[in-house]
């Protein structure tokens, strides 16, 4: 039996702080800015979907900023579809169109490879406007719950424009937040958010249903949301 869990995030405007969200296996020196997430369900997660609105990228970025949804077990990967913003001639999608003005938009698996060596997996990566006014949908999906492959699709949410994808081999999740993650570069510190960031129409889908799932959101830094709810005993909780 599945349960959904849509809600509307708004992710306010905060300086950076060392709060960590608990899907994070990164450095121990990150700072973040405003974080929405759930603490652990004791059933699955299968899925979800949400469409960013990231805001205006920085102009003049000295450090990183990675927003992001991730999904992990604490143990295993992390799967994170990035909005990013680097220092100039630092991007990942270096190269492309605007990669040093506009947002890099990039499916990833922060994770260990076949030798144990901690990876970041990077899938297909795309400039995107420096306000990117149209939104753009992240997707996760089980695809395969023998093998836990794993299937990441980031879309323009207003022409359905395929920006970027990737699958990989990861396990069963259990954990759910959004992050602002900042990182400096060579002692440069980053620029965070410069105007207010959202997300909405966020489903979650368990296995199996969790009725208390809902009442489980914690908020750091400025995050705010709107209240889950369930019509059908816990298989559908909506905003």
């Amino acid at each position: 039996m599945h349960s959904n869990l849509n809600l509307s995030i708004l992710a306010l405007l905060a300086s950076a702080a060392t709060a960590k969200p608990l899907v994070d296996k990164r450095q121990e020196d990150l700072a973040w800015g405003p974080i929405c997430g759930f603490y652990q369900t004791t059933s699955e997660i299968t899925g979800t979907t949400s469409t960013i609105f990231p805001g205006k990228m920085p102009s003049g970025q000295k450090g990183y900023m990675f927003n992001w949804i991730g999904i992990t077990n604490t143990t295993g990967d992390l799967v994170q579809s990035v909005v990013g913003s680097y220092p100039s001639g630092l991007s990942e999608c270096e190269g492309q169109a605007a990669a040093d003005t506009a947002w890099c938009v990039s499916s990833e698996v922060y994770g260990l490879n076949a030798q144990d060596q901690t990876t970041q997996f990077v899938g297909t990566k795309t400039t995107a406007d420096a306000n990117y006014e149209n939104g753009i949908i992240i997707k996760y999906t089980l695809v395969d719950k023998e093998t836990y492959l794993w299937n990441q699709t980031m879309h323009d949410a207003v022409t359905g424009t395929l920006l970027s994808t990737y699958q990989k081999t990861s396990g069963a999740f259990s954990l759910w937040n959004t992050a602002v993650e900042l990182q400096d570069q060579d002692g440069n510190s980053p620029t965070g958010l410069t105007e207010d960031q959202y997300y909405l129409n966020t489903t979650i889908t368990l296995d199996p249903a969790d009725a208390g799932y809902g009442d489980m959101m914690y908020t750091q830094n400025g995050c705010t949301h709107t209240t889950p709810t369930t019509s059908d005993g816990g298989k559908t909780l909506n905003t």
